[in-house]
Parts: C-alpha cells; sequence; structure tokens
C-alpha cells in the first residue's frame, strides 16, 4: 500500500482531488449552461525542452510535491496531432460526487481532475465522467497522463460556460499533474509537468512553445501537405509512475548537464531561426534544431531508460531525416515513441519499419480542443 511518505527522488504520493499550487481567480458564481458536454482533446508530441537542466525532482521545489510558482522552467516545444481523447461529463442531480462510468479509460486519473475542477469552479454538483483514449500503453511519450487530466478539466470547465481563462488553467494543470501508482486508487505521483499536453488542447496551433513557469508562449500552424508517422518498439515497457521516476532520476544529473551546456544555443537557434524560418512555411529549420538536440546533444542518450534498446533503434533511424524523406525527426518526451513531419509519409514509414518498428500515421492539428456536443 503506498502512502503519502513513499517519496521517490523527492517526489511524495499526492490525494487524489487535492488542489496543489495556485487557484485560478473565479470572481463570480457559476452554473452549469447545459446537463453535459463531450469534448475532443488532440495529443502532444513532445519534441524537446528548451533547459532540460530544469528537468529535475523536487528537492528543487521544496521536496513536498507541490509545485510553487507552476512548477518547472524547463519550457517545452512541441507539435499537436489529431490522436484525440473523447471525455463526456454530465450533471447527476441523484448525488452530489463525482463518479466515473464502469468503462472510463484511466478512471483515477479522471476523478482526480473532475474533482479538482469542480472544486475550483466552486460548485458542488454531482458529475459523471467517462473518458476514451488512444488504444496505446502510459508511457510511450505521448502525455496521456496529462492529456486525459486536461481533458476532463477541459470539459468540466465547458460544462460551466468556460468561466476559467485557458492560459490559467494550463498552469492549474501543472501544479496538479499526477499520474496512476499501481493498486492505488487514493493517490496521485507528481511527476514533471512542463504544460505541453494541457497547451495542445487549450491553445490553437500544431505547433507552440510553453516558456518556464508553464506559460503558453508561441504557437503557428504547419504547412497544410504534412502528415505525421509514429514508430514505437513492437514492445513498450510496462510500468506505473513510481517505477518510471525510478529510472529517469537515474538520468537526472545527465539532463542537467545536457541544459547546462546545450541551453543558450536550444533558444538562440529557436527564436532567431527555427521559428523565423516556420512562419516564412520552412519547417526543416526546426527539423535541424530538433535533430541536433536529440541525436547529437545527448538527449536521446538521456532518456535511453525508456526501453532497453532505444539507443539502437535511434541509429535505425537517423537515415529518416539525414535522406530528407522526414523534415523533423525526433523522440516524442522521452520515449520510446519516435515521431517524424513529412510530406513523404509512406517513405518515412518504410524507414520505421526496417528499424523494427511499429507505424502508424496522424495529422497536424492546430484547432485546440473541440466542443462535439452539448444535451
Amino acid at each position: 500500500m503506498t502512502t503519502p511518505s513513499d517519496a521517490v527522488f523527492g517526489f511524495v504520493p499526492v490525494p487524489v482531488g487535492v488542489i496543489r499550487g495556485r487557484r485560478p481567480v473565479v470572481t463570480a458564481s457559476v452554473e452549469p449552461v447545459a446537463r453535459g458536454v463531450e469534448v475532443r482533446y488532440p495529443t502532444r508530441l513532445n519534441a524537446m525542452a528548451l533547459d532540460p537542466s530544469k528537468i529535475v525532482g523536487t528537492e528543487d521545489r521544496g521536496g513536498n510535491g507541490e509545485a510553487p510558482g507552476s512548477g518547472y522552467t524547463a519550457g517545452e516545444l512541441f507539435f499537436v496531432c489529431d490522436l484525440f481523447r473523447t471525455v463526456r461529463v454530465e450533471v447527476l442531480d441523484t448525488t452530489d460526487k463525482v463518479t466515473v462510468t464502469s468503462d472510463c479509460a484511466r478512471p483515477v486519473l479522471a476523478r482526480h481532475a473532475a474533482e479538482i475542477t469542480r472544486s475550483l469552479l466552486g460548485v458542488r454538483h454531482g458529475l459523471r465522467v467517462h473518458t476514451e483514449g488512444v488504444d496505446l500503453p502510459p508511457h510511450v511519450g505521448l502525455g496521456s497522463s496529462s492529456a486525459t487530466l486536461a481533458a476532463v478539466c477541459a470539459a468540466v470547465n465547458e460544462l460551466y460556460g468556460r468561466p476559467v481563462d485557458a492560459r490559467q488553467l494550463v498552469r492549474f494543470l501543472v501544479d496538479n499533474h499526477g499520474e496512476e501508482i499501481d493498486g492505488e486508487s487514493g493517490l496521485l505521483m507528481p511527476v514533471q509537468c512542463i504544460g505541453g499536453s494541457a497547451a495542445a488542447g487549450m491553445m490553437r496551433g500544431a505547433v507552440q512553445v510553453v516558456a518556464g513557469q508553464a506559460m503558453p508562449l508561441l504557437s503557428a500552424e504547419l504547412p497544410a501537405d504534412y502528415n505525421v508517422v509514429l514508430a514505437m518498439p513492437p514492445d513498450p515497457t510496462a510500468w506505473d509512475a513510481a517505477q518510471s521516476l525510478q529510472e529517469e532520476s537515474r538520468h537526472f544529473a545527465d539532463f542537467r548537464s545536457t541544459g547546462e551546456r546545450y541551453a543558450p544555443e536550444i533558444a538562440y537557434r529557436l527564436l532567431h531561426q527555427a521559428w523565423p524560418a516556420l512562419l516564412d512555411g520552412q519547417v526543416r529549420e526546426f527539423g535541424h534544431l530538433i535533430f541536433d538536440y536529440r541525436f547529437r546533444m545527448g538527449s536521446i542518450q538521456n532518456c535511453s531508460f525508456s526501453h532497453p534498446r532505444l539507443l539502437e533503434y535511434a541509429d535505425a533511424v537517423e537515415p529518416v531525416f539525414l535522406d530528407g524523406s522526414a523534415d523533423v525527426l525526433g523522440l516524442s518526451s522521452v520515449g520510446p515513441l519516435f515521431f517524424a513531419l513529412t510530406r513523404d509519409e509512406f517513405a518515412v514509414a518504410e524507414g520505421f519499419r526496417k528499424a523494427g518498428l511499429d507505424t502508424f500515421t496522424a495529422r497536424p492539428w492546430s484547432e485546440g480542443h473541440t466542443l462535439v456536443r452539448s444535451w
């Protein structure tokens, strides 16, 4: 049985439904604008941290699992694609509790998100929550935990007429991020969260930058003829948040070293080269920055804990970028999922398959989360 005293590298398990960090101000009383809503929430592909030295444990945050001032200052560059989570939230008259459906995906996260958003809004209506996600395991690099929390939070906010600003919700979600602990329904592990999964659906833009303190800063669209090809090992590692964090913590010194060495170069190239080129419709300059970060600055080595063959796969997929098939090639978050942006999805998919990876495709997405229906 996990207890709040079971810390991993300074991260202390926290109770489900308890708000941590700062609360956005809700100045007026709110009421539901519908009996129920259905929301679709997109997925982020975390291309790179702007300063990986800031991806550290809570010894830099007071050691109590809370996130003062919206937590981590690493910043993040990410892409958004149309792998959606669907959330339905409806008001219940028969109870004042939050319940989840029997077939709800990630039920502990769904309940946590609904509880903290309901508390933030100052309402006590009973709510029933249902979530459906992408049919992929957690901890492959798609930010599924953060996206589930953000999607439920967005749906509850929609149910009450959007009383909280999107940027404030991003920072609120970063402060209150957590992931499931196997066999534990009452506690979450408050692992690092930079804000990309929340911003992917709260803000518009297929390419986004979240600055330190989880502040959405830049956004843009991609040229319409680009596709996303995703690839992952056929045998991803199955572990819960505590196990994943334990493995990652062994590499925190490497994350610091990479950030201390390369963060100024990353910031310069992003603001003075890659982003201006993107606004002119040129994507490959982004690709060079991301490729160098992942394959030349030590990022993939730092993330090698995510799969025992990650370095082998990385060597095998390099030609997908170097031969020009893809304009962007990267690892998403700490992996082990790779992704590419390309105008030639067939060539890229073939390159990934030759490397021994399972592939699937998606499209860039610029619309943020969408209200599918209300009733």
